[in-house]
């Protein structure tokens, strides 16, 4: 039994994985777009006690606390998951955790690689 925490997963998330895995899963070309036009030109700064940055682009990564994130980062998971979960006993995903359980080390050891 393995346990893997993808610790700040929500940051590493690409944009190119994530328009791939919403058409391997036939999401509608419409859907698709008004995500990525969510996405499209996103800029952020931070407040500090000198006083707030300059702009910067965010070109990588789910958006923090918007409702969608969850369900995309879901689709995304499941698809990259989906050779893992074929050839072992059990993989349950959780939030950005991983169960894997077979009956060797090695089985297991060998689909964590993957």
């Amino acid at each position: 039994m393995v346990f893997y925490c993808l610790e700040k997963s929500y940051d590493k998330v690409l944009r190119e994985v994530l328009w791939w895995t919403l058409m391997k899963k036939e999401v509608p070309i419409k859907y698709i777009e008004i995500i990525k036009d969510m996405y499209d030109r996103v800029v952020a700064n931070v407040r500090t006690y000198g006083g707030i940055t300059s702009d910067f682009s965010i070109t990588i990564g789910l958006h923090q606390g918007s409702a969608l994130s969850p369900f995309l980062f879901v689709i995304v998971m499941n698809e990259l998951t989906s050779a893992i979960q074929d050839e072992i006993s059990l993989c349950m995903l959780f939030a950005d955790n991983i169960v894997l359980v077979d009956k060797t080390r090695a089985r297991v050891n060998a689909k964590l690689e993957l």
